[in-house]
C-alpha cells in the first residue's frame, strides 16, 4: 500500500513509524525541511519538500500510484483542501485532520462530501469519547467494535479487591469468567517493569492488572459484575482546561446528569464557555494553583480530569488532585512517553489524542484482508478484524491443531460464522467468509494475511 502522509505533525510521524514497519510505501510532505530530514533518518520513507494544498505537487506524487491521502497539519482548512485537491486529482480515498467541532455538524452542510473527504477525524473529539468512557463505564480504559458492533473490546484494570489472582485461565468455571468472553491481552505493571503478554491457559488474572476482554457486546457490558466493581456513575466531575477536549467531554456528561466544574486561566477562554456549557460551573484559575484547588476540595471530586493543551501541566496538575486526595484522575497526553509515569504516582487512567486519531486511522486504512485494525500500547499489539478466504491455509481445521502454524504472540479470539458470534475454542473450525478477530504482534501482519 502506498500513503502519502501531508504534515509532519505528532500524528504524522507517529502513522509514519507504524506504516513503515508494515513495509508500505510513505511519502512525508511537509513544510518544515528540518522534520522532514529527521523523519527520513529514523524511519523508511520519502519525503517532500511542500504544503498539500499545492496541487503541482499532488500531481507528481500520482506516479506513485498512493492508495490513500491523509492530512494531517495543525490547520483545518489547509487539510481539507489538500483532500479535495486529492480527490479531484484521482487519490482514491483520503481522510482529513479537523479539530473545529462545526466540521462534523450536518444539519445544513456536509462537509465530508463538499470537501470531497472520505473521512474526517477529531482527535480531540475522539479522546472526548474515550475519557468519557472511563468515566460511564467502570474501569475501561479503552473500547472498540468490531463485526458491525456484535463484538466489542473493552480493556480494563483489575480492580485491588480481586481475589481470584491464583486461578488460571483455562478453569473458566472456577474462574466464573463470563461466557461469549475472552481474555486478549495482559498489561502488567510491576517492580518498574512493563510487561505485555498474549495470555494462554495457564496464566492468570492479577490485581491491577489492564485486561483486554474481546466477546459478545452484550456480554462485555456485563464485565464489572464478574469483576466485582460498582456501576454507579459519579456525581461531579473536575475538568481542567477549557481545550476542545475538555468542551466536548462536558457536553457529554452534563447528557448523563452529572455536575461539571471545568477551570481555565484564561478569561476569554472561561466567557466562551460559560456560553456553550450553559449547565456548568465555570471557574478562572490556574489548575495548577495548589491553595485554590485545596479551597475547591479537589480531593473530594468522583473525578478530576485534566485537558488543557499542555502535558506538563496535565501531568502536574493531575498530580496535585493526587496529593489532596482524589481517587480517580483521568489525564490526557499528547506525548505517550509520559504515560508509564503516571502508575507510579497512583494516577488512574490517560487518554492520548495522539493515540485515538492513530487508531481510527489504522482502522480506515485497511487492506482488503483486515478490515480493522486497532493499535495497542505504542503498536505493541494490534486486535485486527480478518476475513478467512477460500484459499486459506488454516480453514477446514480446528484451532487446537493449528499450533504449529501460529505463532505465542497471536491470538484467535472470536470468530462470527453465518451472522453468529462464536469464542475460538479449540473445537471451533475456520470457514470462508467468517470474521475473525484476532490479537497478534504486529510484526505478523504479512504472516496473517498469507494465513487467512
Amino acid at each position: 500500500m502506498n500513503i502519502v502522509i501531508i504534515g509532519a505533525s505528532e500524528i504524522g510521524l507517529y502513522l509514519a513509524k507504524i506504516f513503515s514497519k508494515a513495509d508500505y510505501g510513505i511519502v512525508l510532505v511537509d513544510t518544515d525541511s528540518y522534520k522532514l530530514e529527521q523523519a527520513a533518518r529514523e524511519l523508511d520513507l520519502a519525503t517532500r519538500l511542500g504544503t498539500g494544498t499545492d496541487w503541482e505537487l499532488l500531481e507528481d506524487l500520482m506516479e506513485l500510484n498512493p492508495d490513500l491521502l491523509i492530512a494531517l497539519t495543525n490547520n483545518d482548512e489547509t487539510n481539507l483542501v489538500a483532500c479535495s485537491i486529492a480527490k479531484n486529482l484521482g487519490y482514491p480515498r483520503t481522510i482529513g485532520r479537523v479539530r473545529n467541532p462545526k466540521y462534523f455538524m450536518q444539519s445544513r452542510l456536509n462537509f465530508e462530501r463538499l470537501f470531497s473527504v472520505d473521512y474526517l477525524i477529531g482527535p480531540e473529539r475522539l479522546t472526548a469519547e474515550s475519557i468519557a468512557n472511563m468515566i460511564l463505564i467502570p474501569g475501561a480504559v479503552a473500547k472498540e467494535s468490531f463485526a458491525h458492533g456484535a463484538v466489542q473490546m473493552r480493556t480494563i484494570k483489575i480492580p485491588a479487591h480481586w481475589k481470584k489472582g491464583q486461578i488460571p485461565l483455562m478453569q473458566r468455571d472456577e474462574l466464573e469468567l463470563p461466557e461469549d468472553v475472552m481474555v486478549g491481552l495482559i498489561r502488567r505493571h510491576k517492580d518498574k517493569e512493563d510487561t505485555l503478554f498474549f495470555p494462554h491457559g495457564n496464566d492468570t488474572l492479577q490485581a491491577g492488572d489492564e485486561v483486554t476482554f474481546i466477546g459478545k457486546t452484550e456480554t462485555v457490558r456485563k464485565l464489572h459484575k464478574f469483576l466485582g466493581m460498582s456501576t454507579k456513575l459519579p456525581k461531579s466531575v473536575v475538568i481542567v482546561g477549557g481545550s476542545l477536549i475538555g468542551i466536548n467531554l462536558a457536553k457529554i456528561l452534563q447528557e448523563h446528569g452529572i455536575r461539571i466544574r471545568i477551570i481555565d486561566k484564561s478569561f476569554d477562554k472561561c466567557q466562551l464557555l460559560s456560553e456553550l456549557l450553559p449547565y456548568s460551573t465555570v471557574i478562572q484559575r490556574n489548575g495548577t494553583d495548589y491553595p485554590f484547588l485545596q479551597t475547591e476540595r479537589i480531593g473530594e471530586a468522583d473525578v478530576f480530569v485534566t485537558c488543557t493543551r499542555s502535558d506538563e501541566v496535565n501531568f502536574f496538575s493531575g498530580s496535585l488532585a493526587r496529593d489532596l486526595g482524589c481517587d480517580n484522575i483521568i489525564i490526557s497526553l499528547s506525548d505517550t512517553n509520559y504515560i508509564p509515569l503516571i502508575e507510579g504516582l497512583g494516577i488512574n487512567q490517560a487518554a492520548s489524542p495522539l493515540l485515538n486519531a492513530a487508531n481510527r486511522i489504522l482502522s480506515i486504512s485497511r487492506e482488503e484482508k483486515i478490515a480493522s485494525m486497532v493499535s495497542m500500547y505504542d503498536n505493541r499489539a494490534e486486535i485486527m478484524e480478518v476475513k478467512v478466504s477460500i484459499d486459506s491455509r488454516i480453514a477446514g481445521i480446528p484451532i487446537r491443531h493449528l499450533g504449529a502454524e501460529l505463532p505465542t504472540d497471536f491470538l484467535i479470539v472470536m470468530i462470527q460464522s453465518r451472522g453468529r458470534i462464536f469464542i475460538a475454542d479449540g473445537s471451533r473450525i475456520l470457514s470462508p467468509g467468517d470474521t475473525v478477530v484476532v490479537i497478534s504482534n504486529p510484526k505478523h501482519i504479512d504472516e496473517i494475511k498469507k494465513l487467512f
